[in-house]
C-alpha cells in the first residue's frame, strides 16, 4: 500500500466538491468502505473517507483503493511511495 495522506477535507485541497450521479452513488459508498482501514489509520473520520470517495467517484467514474489513494495525494500535492 502506498503512504499515508493528510488527513484533511476535500475543499481543503482544492479536490471538486461534487456529488457524483445517482448511479454511482453505490460505488463511492464501496470504495470507501474498501479504502476505511488504511485511511483510518492515515487518521481520516469516517464523513471525510465517503466525502473524498464521493468527489473521486464523481471526478473519475471508478477506480481502486490504490488509485483512490494516489489521488488524494495527487490533490493534496504531496508524492506517492
Amino acid at each position: 500500500m502506498t503512504t499515508c495522506p493528510l488527513p484533511r477535507h476535500p475543499c481543503e485541497t482544492g479536490a471538486h466538491d461534487q456529488i457524483p450521479d445517482l448511479g454511482q452513488l453505490e460505488g463511492a459508498h464501496l470504495l470507501a468502505n474498501e479504502a476505511r482501514s488504511f485511511l483510518r489509520g492515515c487518521g481520516f473520520s469516517d464523513r471525510h473517507i465517503l466525502e473524498w470517495a464521493l468527489c473521486y467517484i464523481a471526478e473519475e467514474g471508478s477506480g481502486d483503493v490504490e488509485s483512490f489513494i494516489a489521488w488524494i495525494h495527487e490533490c493534496e500535492g504531496t508524492s506517492v511511495h
